[in-house]
């Protein structure tokens, strides 16, 4: 039986790593092409430009897995299939389950690997390109958020927060200014040229100060050399609420942007609820893809290389078309975020998994 899974893998994992680097690099190749177009248009060397491109290959790959672990199960069973390969292992006592048990496995595995990939990778990655990007064309410096909005609660106090600048590399907001309200009045404002986070005192302190205290109709300005400003949150916090792309988060991370920034409508969240479940949907289309691949390599008939192509090109727009449908239906609350990020995962697993069952009996 491992000569057979060694066999079946072999088949199998030449097409798909042809498959992925097909796949991944019409995709990289695309973004090569708008990057030498920026290069032009900024006059980049061509070294910022492959650094961009090798920022953008993690998330085209993961992209790409998909695509090609359907066209490694067509093509490599459709292969065994064509040369009776398979006939003469089920003559041989091997079931048609133990055939196809290698390839949802291996879906599987690819599954995880993706998953891996887009949590721990892909983030990073993006937002190093974003970064790159805003620093070569003089839309930011490298590493500081502009204009950064946050807000704060403790006990029965809501601050608003606005830093023209804010660098996370030094844990350091310039040009600050704090609103305290309490009972949707403003109590408090704070201004200040600097505001720190000192890490032994766990809090976060301002420099040249000026306090505004509101008691009634009143206001008592205070100048403060130094002091605590009441900010609550970390300087992680800070930095995970200034993201504002999902592709640049990891689940956990985009679950607590969900639950922390404020102001945001019902629509924007069922919005980024569907962007956190497809966070998990997409690297599983590789077990789907697995699913819905094997009973079609299987079938007993002659396919050529070209036909697994065009069916892998056809069931992947199919894919993302069903995707597209149930994103939609999730972001209008027309079904739960999580049914509709799951839908086309739903759909081929249910074909799939019909057409896999009635091949075994």
């Amino acid at each position: 039986m491992r000569i057979v899974t060694r066999y079946i893998l072999r088949e199998l994992l030449g097409p798909f790593f042809f498959g992925l680097f097909l796949f991944s690099g019409i995709l990289i190749g695309n973004i090569f092409v708008s990057l030498t177009q920026l290069a032009q248009n900024y006059g980049l060397p061509f070294s910022t430009v492959l650094r961009l491109l090798l920022y953008q290959i993690p998330e085209n790959l993961a992209y790409g897995t998909p695509m090609a672990i359907l066209l490694g199960t067509l093509i490599g069973l459709g292969k065994m299939t064509g040369h009776s390969e398979t006939i003469a292992m089920q003559a041989g006592g091997v079931s048609y389950f133990r055939i196809a048990l290698p390839v949802l496995l291996t879906g599987l595995l690819v599954s995880g690997a993706t998953l891996v990939l887009n949590e721990n990778v892909v983030p990073v990655a993006n937002r190093a390109y974003r970064e790159e990007r805003a620093t070569v064309t003089g839309s930011a410096p490298k590493g500081v958020i502009r204009h950064h909005f946050i807000t704060d609660s403790s006990s029965a106090v809501k601050r608003l927060v606005y830093a023209e600048r804010y660098y996370p590399a030094e844990e350091r907001m310039v040009n600050v200014l704090i609103q305290e309200v309490k009972k949707d009045r403003v109590v408090r404002t704070i201004q200040s040229q600097e505001l720190f986070w000192s890490e032994p005192d766990y809090g976060w302190f301002f420099r040249e100060g000026q306090i505004y205290q509101y008691e009634g109709e009143k206001v008592f300005p205070i100048r403060v050399g130094k002091g605590f400003s009441g900010l609550t949150r970390t300087p992680r916090e800070v930095v995970q609420l200034a993201r504002q792309k999902p592709t640049e988060m990891s689940w956990s991370e985009l679950q607590w942007y969900i639950m922390n920034k404020p102001k945001l409508s019902e629509g924007e969240i069922r919005n980024l609820q569907v962007q956190l479940h497809l966070k998990i949907s997409v690297p599983f289309a590789c077990f789907f893809f697995a699913l819905l691949g094997t009973p079609l390599g299987l079938q007993p008939q002659r396919r050529t290389s070209s036909a697994g192509f065009g069916l892998s090109f056809l069931f992947v727009f199919i894919y993302y078309l069903l995707m597209g449908v149930g994103s939609v239906l999730g972001r209008a609350g027309t079904i739960p975020p999580a049914l509709g990020a799951w839908f086309q995962n739903i759909i081929f697993g249910i074909y799939g998994g019909w057409q896999l069952l009635r091949k075994i009996r």
